[in-house]
């Protein structure tokens, strides 16, 4: 992508200038979360809908993690990673110096997945449909370091049990309005995350 003011380069993954006047730029990443619209109502019921009545058209339909890549974007990557199928989805979580991937796949159905990220205690948390979301900051401004596990559908820190959703904020029990720190993080497919994170690792491997 190109910004229209300066004509610099950007990547669309991680808010990176590539190229030209502002070249070498980081843009702040706020946390952008891919869910369903069932999920996202089931977790604000208050939500607005901007109108669609923008006076332009845009009729192009991505279907993420949809099988295959046509052969002229093959030629452009460098190389494929094999480790993972290429259009596999992933969650890619940057913290510190380390990147990695959580293939949505690999979700466990008795807690969400949790790990060490750069030295940072992450987890990612789901949507109302158990879908993985974002990656968040295990850590409270006093200290504690909390595990989350699944209870009676939803998830849940083990510590106070209290209920936390998809955004990072605790919604029911003695935590209620809490909201933990998010990591950088990303719902994407395999291939780009492993062109622009050739080092990453995979969550459970």
């Amino acid at each position: 992508m190109w910004d229209d003011r300066t004509g610099t380069a950007w990547s669309h993954l991680d808010g990176r200038a590539l190229d030209g006047r502002l070249a070498g730029t980081q843009l702040r990443v706020l946390p952008l979360q891919t869910t369903t619209w069932a999920a996202w109502v089931a977790d604000h019921p208050a939500t607005t809908v901007p109108s669609l009545q923008t006076g332009f058209s845009y009729s192009r339909r991505v279907d993420i993690g949809g099988p295959g890549l046509s052969r002229a974007f093959l030629e452009s990557l460098p190389e494929l990673d094999r480790r993972l199928p290429v259009n596999e989805l992933v969650i890619g979580v940057l913290a510190g110096d380390q990147a990695v991937a959580f293939p949505l796949r690999r979700r466990d159905e008795t807690a969400p997945m949790q790990a060490r990220v750069g030295g940072v205690s992450v987890v990612i948390l789901e949507d109302a449909d158990g879908v993985p979301a974002l990656a968040f900051h295990r850590a409270l401004t006093d200290g504690r370091v909390l595990d989350f596990t699944r209870r009676g559908g939803a998830i849940v820190d083990v510590q106070t049990g209290s209920r936390w959703n998809a955004g990072g904020r605790a919604v029911d029990g003695p935590l209620a309005g809490v909201q933990l720190a998010f990591v950088t993080s990303f719902l994407t497919e395999w291939y780009g995350w492993a062109a622009f994170h050739p080092a990453t690792t995979i969550y459970g491997s």
